[in-house]
C-alpha cells in the first residue's frame, strides 16, 4: 500500500509516521450486539463534543 500500511495478520496491521512505526492491533467482542452504524454514530458524535460542534437530537 501506498499509504505507510503494511498488514501483517488478519488482526493486525503496521503503519509508520515519520521516524515511528506503530503496530496496532484490531480486536473486536463476538458477544457484543452494538451495529456498525451504532459505532460510527459513536464516532461522529464523540467527534462532535470533541470538537465543540453542537449535537443535533437523534430522530
Amino acid at each position: 500500500m501506498g499509504d505507510g500500511r503494511n498488514e501483517t495478520e488478519n488482526n493486525s496491521f503496521t503503519k509508520r509516521i515519520g521516524a515511528a512505526t506503530y503496530v496496532v492491533n484490531v480486536h473486536f467482542s463476538e458477544t457484543d450486539s452494538a451495529t456498525l452504524e451504532d459505532r460510527l454514530l459513536h464516532l461522529i458524535r464523540n467527534d462532535v463534543c470533541v470538537n465543540g460542534l453542537p449535537v443535533v437530537a437523534e430522530e
